[in-house]
């Protein structure tokens, strides 16, 4: 622990041991250092606590989902080295240069046509590295990721796309440029 967090915890204890005379001089004190504490005369307890959120029948409603967390597996399993130097911690390669090819070389070695940020090796465009919230990685819901580079008053100018509810993936491979995956949509090459 550092001096600067040894020094600020002495300090508190001090203040909440030396305010403890007076009510309003406690709750000056504690309000200094923290937010959300209840001023003098406030009821405590769980009669204090705002009531939750009522369900069908009036029972309480449940508590929101965790967020979830999906972690790259090499981070997950702690093989840091595969992206990293052990000894600098600094990338091995940039992801420019082909970090994320290293393993996932199927993305890049059979398509006929690569989708732009593939073909640069911008993975991290629309992925994160270590973990995200969303499945593959995503920073963001498949359309809006889309919708980064790609106009929607030009996709809605299309047969398929005057109905943009669905995902972009669902019809779209998001590394190959022009592979539809419903085989009953085909692309006619020249």
């Amino acid at each position: 622990m550092g001096k600067f967090t040894v020094v600020c915890v002495v300090a508190v204890a001090g203040a909440l041991g030396f305010s403890a005379c007076s009510e309003t001089t406690r709750y000056r004190t504690l309000s200094f250092f923290l937010d959300g504490v209840p001023p003098p005369g406030a009821p405590r307890g769980p009669a204090a606590a705002a009531p939750l959120p009522s369900g069908p029948a009036g029972e309480p409603a449940s508590p929101p989902p965790a967020p979830r967390f999906i972690p790259h597996t090499p981070y997950r399993e702690n093989r840091c080295q595969g992206c990293h130097d052990v000894d600098s911690g600094q990338l091995i390669r940039s992801v420019q240069e082909g970090l994320c090819v290293t393993c996932h070389a199927e993305l890049v070695s059979r398509p006929a046509f690569i989708h732009g940020p593939v073909a640069v090796n911008d993975c991290t465009v629309c992925h994160h590295y270590h973990a995200a919230s969303l499945p593959n990685l995503l920073l963001a819901e498949v359309t809006p990721t889309c919708l980064n580079c790609h106009d929607r008053d030009d996709l809605s100018t299309g047969e398929y796309h005057v109905d943009l509810q669905r995902g972009c993936t669902d019809c779209h491979d998001p590394h190959e440029l022009g592979k539809f995956l419903p085989s009953r949509l085909v692309v006619e090459s020249d």
